[in-house]
């Protein structure tokens, strides 16, 4: 869950960052195909650039990694895990989130399904060397891929040539790729007003260039322009469509009017690519340093800087391999802390709480002595999955850390880690926290 969330921030962050450089700086310029390519691009980007394996970090042989575990909260009781609270509202936000995908999706499906239903519904015929399909409803004129849709009998005879033109423009520089392309990416961030704005934009970027394609063919701007006054055109399809858009009248007619940019502002886009570097640094960085904040409790276990690991550094050529492995001084093996693909419990995170919560007892002196806090352990999961090099980094006392130790090193073997394939021994740091209720904590002092 930990992934689809560092996903989800990802994704927003790319596409309201980069939607923002184009609504300050590239919105009202009539570099329209530029433009287009921008919210494409950006619109990709932000899907896959999260998706991407590759991860940087800063290279210092100085600080060690160690893999955290998602802390687990003992108490009396052997009750809850720390974050159980977070966990059952990550539940709940990612029952959210899935609903609302496959409502979309379900959307985005209906929507040709009813495509489909109007063409074959009425037939694809001819005209002016076009293929059309006449409607015998309200829609407003639309195209989807090499279709044109009219209601003929809602279409003064002088205006189809140019509605024709209008909608061929949508064809030939496919504009519905586009829209599928979209409606895809706002469908995984259904939840982020940017993306559906990005969606608006490309519509009416759309129909700029249909307009500016119209005008290109000779027809005159003025009797262009008075055509879509007084045109009473019908209701839409649906999102995926390419209508004659009469909603977005008034910014049609000033961006015809308007002075073409200069040559210049196109170096305006530019400001993208530092932007972007920024956010491959900060992104896959951020993976690396700071990622205790982002923690969820999932089994997707992230690497941290924590505590300094024993044992000498391997001096490697490449100064990446001294951060991710180390020679343990027990078995003289190499242990590594950042993996390929790290090793799993049985029953993935939610066994390996559920193994501590039932055998870790709370001290009977710890109790007594009002005693809380938390007890970081440090162990070694082996190419065979064994769990070895058992001990106390941090302890609190009054039988914590014993306790702590013996469950540990009663662990089942995990799924080894591996590296390129093959499989290799990783560290692992574990918080337990001990807590008591407040009742029992003031229990003594009775």
């Amino acid at each position: 869950m930990n992934t689809l969330l560092l996903y989800l921030f990802e994704s927003t962050l790319c596409l309201s960052v980069l939607f923002a450089i184009y609504w300050f700086f590239l919105r009202r310029e009539t570099f329209f195909q530029l433009n287009r390519f921008y919210l494409l691009a950006m619109a990709l980007f932000s899907v896959i650039f999260p998706l991407l394996p590759f991860r940087w970090t800063p290279s210092d042989p100085s600080s060690s990694v160690a893999v955290l575990l998602e802390p687990v909260m003992i108490t009396p009781a052997k009750v809850e895990q720390e974050l159980q609270a977070n966990l059952h509202w990550i539940e709940i936000a990612a029952a959210i989130y899935f609903t609302g995908v496959i409502i979309f999706l379900l959307r985005f499906v209906l929507q040709l399904i009813q495509i489909q239903k109007i063409t074959r519904r009425f037939g694809i015929r001819k005209l002016h060397g076009r293929r059309v399909v006449f409607v015998d409803r309200g829609y407003s004129p639309f195209s989807f891929f090499n279709l044109v849709y009219i209601n003929e009998a809602a279409v003064p005879p002088d205006s189809l040539p140019t509605i024709l033109k209008h909608e061929q423009v949508h064809i030939r520089q496919h504009h519905t790729v586009d829209m599928i392309l979209i409606e895809l990416a706002t469908l995984m961030q259904w939840f982020n007003p940017v993306a559906w704005m990005v969606g608006r934009e490309v519509k009416t970027i759309h129909e700029y260039l249909a307009d500016e394609g119209v005008l290109q063919n000779g027809i005159s701007r003025h009797k262009y322009q008075q055509m879509i006054l007084d045109e009473t055109m019908g209701l839409q399809v649906n999102y995926l469509t390419n209508n004659f858009n009469v909603s977005l009248l008034k910014k049609r007619i000033a961006m015809m009017t308007k002075s073409k940019s200069k040559t210049w502002a196109k170096s305006k886009a530019l400001i993208a690519l530092p932007v972007v570097l920024l956010l491959f640094f900060f992104l896959t960085a951020s993976s690396f340093s700071n990622s205790e904040t982002m923690n969820t409790g999932t089994p997707e276990f992230t690497p941290i800087h924590l505590l300094s690991i024993p044992g000498p550094v391997i001096q490697d050529k490449q100064k990446k391999e001294k951060q991710v492995k180390y020679v343990s001084p027990v078995t003289g093996n190499e242990v590594y802390t950042v993996v390929e693909k790290l090793p799993s419990f049985p029953g993935g995170e939610e066994g390996y709480r559920k193994f501590l919560i039932e055998n870790i007892k709370y001290p009977e002196t710890a109790i007594k002595n009002a005693v809380t806090g938390t007890v970081y352990i440090t162990f070694v999961v082996e190419k065979d999955g064994s769990v070895r090099e058992v001990k106390v980094l941090r302890g609190i006392g009054s039988g914590c850390d014993e306790e702590a130790l013996r469950v540990v090193k009663m662990m089942p073997n995990w799924n080894p880690g591996e590296q390129k394939g093959k499989p290799v021994a990783v560290q692992y740091n574990l918080p337990i926290k001990f807590n008591l209720d407040k009742h029992k904590k003031e229990e003594p002092k009775k």
